[in-house]
């Protein structure tokens, strides 16, 4: 059993390791979570189980062990936007790209063929993916695609925006009917992202992050003095601030939109017997999660803020 992800995830991986050995896996499968590199880590440690030579020792130099840590192995694909793609579509996961792979699974395999699903974009990482990205390097597997000019192989959830209902559909029937030795897996942030037919078919576990956030929430102060109340005349220049922030500090805008949550959080604490207050703050927050959504829809950072700003300023 892989050691790091043993420590994070004991009951996750012992039942993973259970289920193989019991022949009952789901042929079907859903990660999900906030860091895609660990659901990525635990989806190559299955398929190195399954295709382990020597009952998937944690050890293990066989020659399927190997090709998997390297990320090479011909039975192991990840698909994605940009992994595994023989056509000229650049922002999905398209219809003839699914047709194509399950076209190669009509063939018999000495393997057991695992397909991981997931986004995916060759990015130069900020300071809290790059985190993420050196703890998946101690779990010694590898990217799909090696470092290019300082850009880094980055999954992030798939989702309704990148595996179109066209491209899902295409699968149903091999994942209601799937050949022998095969497993598909889906990586996504939350499993409303994913064709609720996908999701029927399959079983879903959760891989959380467990890591211990510090949020610096100082700078919201001077745009939620007044709150619920905002001013308008404010709006602009809050989306901007909120902007330069998440670049002074080399930080995400999902992990910006993480510190208003934080701070509303808080402010539930402080009014707890405040029912018509904290019914404000939680529909505040339903809005922000929203918010994220759009960037998944690769809507600009920019643009997602001054919605957001102008959502405050309008709200009833």
């Amino acid at each position: 059993m892989n050691k790091v992800l043993d420590n994070k995830y004991p009951y996750l991986m012992n039942f993973f390791d259970t289920a193989i050995k019991q022949n009952r896996l789901f042929h079907s499968i859903i990660l999900h979570g906030s860091n895609r590199y660990l659901q990525y880590a635990v989806a190559l440690e299955l398929a190195r189980k399954l295709n382990c030579l020597e009952d998937g020792k944690d050890d293990c130099n066989c020659q399927n062990c190997r090709w998997i840590r390297d990320n090479k192995h011909p039975a192991i694909m990840t698909i994605s936007r940009i992994d595994n793609k023989n056509d000229t579509s650049h922002t999905v996961i398209s219809r003839k790209q699914v047709n194509d792979i399950l076209d190669s699974l009509i063939t018999s395999s000495d393997y057991h063929r695992v397909l991981i699903f997931c986004d995916a974009e060759m990015k130069h990482l900020k300071q809290e993916e790059m985190v993420e990205y050196q703890e998946f390097k101690t779990i010694e597997f590898k990217t799909p695609q090696e470092e290019d000019e300082g850009k880094v192989w980055y999954p992030s959830g798939i989702n309704h925006t990148c595996f179109h209902s066209e491209a899902a559909n295409a699968m149903l029937k091999s994942i209601e009917e799937p050949s022998s030795k095969v497993t598909f897996i889906f990586l996504t942030n939350n499993k409303d992202d994913l064709l609720q037919t996908i999701v029927s078919r399959s079983q879903a576990f959760c891989v959380p992050d467990y890591k211990t956030l510090t949020y610096e929430v100082e700078f919201l102060t001077k745009y939620f003095s007044s709150y619920p109340n905002f001013n308008k005349d404010n709006a602009l220049d809050f989306a901007q601030a909120l902007y330069n922030y998440q670049v002074e500090k080399d930080l995400t805008s999902v992990c910006i939109l993480d510190s208003i949550q934080y701070y509303l959080l808080q402010l539930v604490k402080a009014n707890s017997s405040n029912d018509v207050l904290r019914n404000i703050i939680f529909r505040d927050i339903q809005k922000i999660e929203d918010s994220k959504k759009m960037l998944m829809a690769y809507v600009k950072e920019q643009a997602v803020y001054e919605e957001l700003a102008f959502y405050f300023v309008n709200r009833k």
